[in-house]
């Protein structure tokens, strides 16, 4: 009896200890911010006063709320921005347009999931705030595979000015001349909401460099609180034919989809000019 004795007086001693409140968000008037209260309930909006035991949080549709800090269970950031209808999200792949890469990388710890025409997936990584890693495997039914990875660093990371340096590598594991490469300088300017990217690369195989450069312009703007117009114009080397793709994002959260069509200039497609492009991320 005496050690069980002993053993509740420890655990009354101990369980406050155990079941401390987690760290409450900091006040600032321009951050976003979601709780999750012990009621199961949840509450988005601005942190704008605190004191020990409570915090003031003003929600988007102008009130002041008083939150117990001990109903605070647990609390996350909000990537967005506070217009007059509310929180905006931002687009989560905002480090590439359909597929070239803008000089914008990912923050530390961040990532995502993207699949192009559903038989290329992709995960890319933030290993830091300024380098970002991703790779894949085709799934193509009935062919050799194709290997791809890609890195970026972000030399210069502003909110209207990005510049970044990286390369693309692939091949296809069973063939010995199937290997090819770009390394690459990449600007973007302007906002996340309004932007346009200019690319320069050199391509290169197994064997020996391209003998011209790679270019690519782009631009992207934002039309709603979750789409954005797109386009990006690709000048390959060694070819008069310039592909253009243009189309549309609708992105929340966590997910986005891209949807567009590919246009050759010059044209010599007999027919519909059109080819369709699809693609979706998953962001975490």
């Amino acid at each position: 009896m005496r050690v069980f004795s002993v053993l509740l007086a420890l655990a009354a001693v101990v369980s406050p200890a155990v079941a401390q409140q987690p760290p409450a968000p900091p006040v600032d008037t321009i951050a976003v911010v979601a709780l999750h209260l012990s009621d199961g309930s949840d509450l988005t909006g601005r942190i704008v006063a605190a004191d020990d035991s409570s915090l003031t949080l003003l929600t988007f549709a102008g009130a002041r709320v008083t939150v117990p800090r001990r109903a605070i269970v647990s609390w996350r950031p909000e990537a967005g921005r506070v217009t007059a209808k509310g929180l905006q999200h931002s687009d989560a792949s905002s480090s590439r347009l359909f597929f070239a890469p803008t000089a914008r990388t990912l923050e530390k710890g961040t990532g995502y999931f993207t699949d192009y025409y559903i038989v290329f997936p992709t995960v890319g990584v933030g290993v830091s705030d300024r380098v970002m890693v991703s790779g894949g495997v085709s799934i193509i039914p009935g062919t050799d595979q194709l290997v791809y990875a890609a890195a970026k660093i972000g030399v210069v990371q502003k909110p209207t000015a990005a510049v970044a340096v990286g390369a693309f590598w692939a091949t296809v594991p069973n063939e010995s001349d199937a290997t090819l490469g770009m390394g690459y300088a990449v600007t973007t300017l302007g906002s996340e909401d309004h932007a346009i990217t200019l690319l320069a690369g050199v391509p290169f195989t197994t064997q020996d460099l391209a003998p011209q450069p790679l270019f690519v312009a782009g631009g992207e703007t934002r039309i709603g609180s979750g789409s954005k117009l797109m386009v990006e114009a690709w000048k390959l080397p060694e070819e008069d034919a310039v592909p253009v793709l243009f189309g549309v994002r609708a992105f929340g959260k966590r997910l986005s989809a891209g949807f567009g069509l590919v246009y050759v200039f010059p044209n010599s497609i007999e027919g519909w000019p059109f080819i369709p492009w699809g693609d979706f991320s998953i962001t975490w």
